[in-house]
C-alpha cells in the first residue's frame, strides 16, 4: 500500500510539471510569464494622434514587453490629468508643461519625466471681419479657453500684456469649434494640429482667420509632458523607467510611420469621432512638435524651462520662481 502511494504522487508530480511546461509561452524558453503589473495613463485630450507614440507602443505589444499591462485613458476639458495622477487615481499623465509647473507651484506633488513636445500648437484664432488683431483687443470679448489646466498661457498672455484678466469675458470652451464659427465667441482657443483644421472644415476660409501666435509675444513655452507623481518616482522608479521606455519605443515608431501611426489611433479611437485625414495633418504637425531642437525626443531643453519659469514669475502666475529639478526629471531617460 505504500509503494502504491508513493507511486502515485510521484505520476501526480510529473503530470503537474507536464501541464506547467505546456501552459509556459514559448517566448520564454520555457519560464512561466510572471504576471504584468497593472499601470494607467491618462491623456488631456479624446484620442487623437497627438498621443499617437503611446497608442503605437500600446498595440504593438512594447508596453507588455515591459512587464507592464497598460491602459490609457481619453481625456477632455472638463478632467484634469495633474489631479488625477496627483490623487492616485492614474499612475501617469500628459499635459502641457507651463500648466504642469503652475500646479506643480500650487503644491501638487507631480513632476515631469519627459517632454515630448519641445514647442506647443497652442494658438488664439479671431475672425478678421472682427478687427480682433491682438490681445489688447480683448476686453469686453467673449474669449473661449479651455478651464481646469489649459488656461496658464492664456494668462500669462493677458497679464503680460498689461489687461486685467476681470476685463476679458473668458468662457469655458468644450470640445466644438461650432461657437466659434457661428459666432458665439469672438475669440477661440486652437491647437494649430486640430481645432485650426476644424475651422477650416466648418467652412471658414484662410484668410478670414487671423491667428495670434504666443510665441510672438514671446510665449512659446514648450508643450506636453509624460508626467507622474512624486511619490512614483520615489518607491517605484523601476515602472516610471519601463512606461518611459515603451513610450518613447513608440514615439520613434510613429514619427516614422506617421500613417501606420494613424491607423492604429484610428483603431483606439472607441468614440468613432477622428477622421483618417485630419488625424494624417495633425500627425505631421504633431512630428514637428515633437522634434523640436532637442538632442532627442524626451528630453527637456533646460533653458526653455528656465526661460518659462521667468515669464510665468513675470507675469504673476507664479508667486515665486520653481527650480528646474522640482519640475522635471532625467534620471529615467538614460
Amino acid at each position: 500500500m505504500r509503494k502504491r502511494l508513493v507511486v502515485i504522487l510521484l505520476f501526480g508530480a510529473l503530470g503537474m510539471l507536464f501541464t506547467a511546461c505546456q501552459n509556459a509561452d514559448p517566448d520564454t524558453e520555457g519560464q512561466a510569464v510572471s504576471a504584468l503589473t497593472p499601470v494607467s495613463l491618462q491623456l488631456q485630450w479624446f484620442t487623437q494622434a497627438q498621443f499617437a507614440g503611446y497608442y503605437v507602443a500600446l498595440d504593438k505589444g512594447w508596453y507588455r514587453d515591459e512587464g507592464l499591462d497598460m491602459s490609457i485613458f481619453p481625456g477632455g476639458p472638463d478632467l484634469v490629468p495633474v489631479d488625477l495622477v496627483t490623487s492616485g487615481a492614474k499612475d501617469f499623465g500628459t499635459t502641457l508643461l507651463a500648466d504642469l509647473t503652475v500646479s506643480i507651484g500650487q503644491g501638487k506633488p507631480a513632476v515631469s519625466i519627459a517632454q515630448i513636445q519641445q514647442n506647443n500648437g497652442l494658438r488664439l484664432l479671431t475672425k478678421t471681419a472682427s478687427g480682433i488683431r491682438e490681445p489688447r483687443d480683448f476686453t469686453g470679448k467673449k474669449v473661449g479657453v479651455w478651464l481646469g489646466g489649459w488656461e496658464v498661457q492664456f494668462n500669462a498672455l493677458v497679464v503680460g500684456q498689461g489687461i486685467d484678466l476681470k476685463d476679458v469675458n473668458v468662457i469655458s470652451q468644450g470640445f466644438s469649434m461650432t461657437p466659434f464659427i457661428e459666432g458665439q465667441l469672438d475669440v477661440a482657443s486652437a491647437m494649430i494640429y486640430n481645432e485650426y483644421f476644424m475651422v477650416l472644415a466648418g467652412g471658414i476660409d484662410p484668410q478670414d482667420i487671423h491667428v495670434i501666435d504666443y510665441a510672438d509675444y514671446e510665449l512659446d513655452f514648450p508643450g506636453d509632458v509624460l508626467f507622474t507623481s512624486r511619490q512614483m518616482t520615489e518607491k517605484r522608479p523601476q515602472i516610471c523607467r519601463k512606461v518611459l521606455n515603451a513610450s518613447l519605443k513608440g514615439w520613434e515608431y510613429a514619427l516614422n510611420h506617421p500613417q501606420e501611426a494613424v491607423d492604429i489611433v484610428l483603431k483606439y479611437d472607441r468614440a468613432g469621432i477622428q477622421k483618417r485625414s485630419h488625424q494624417l495633418k495633425m500627425m505631421d504637425e504633431i512630428a514637428n512638435l515633437v522634434k523640436g531642437e532637442a538632442p532627442g525626443i524626451g528630453h527637456p531643453d533646460p533653458g526653455a524651462v528656465s526661460r518659462m519659469v521667468q515669464l510665468l514669475v513675470d507675469s504673476h502666475i507664479l508667486k515665486t520662481r520653481i527650480e528646474s529639478q522640482r519640475i522635471y526629471s532625467t534620471r529615467f531617460l538614460e
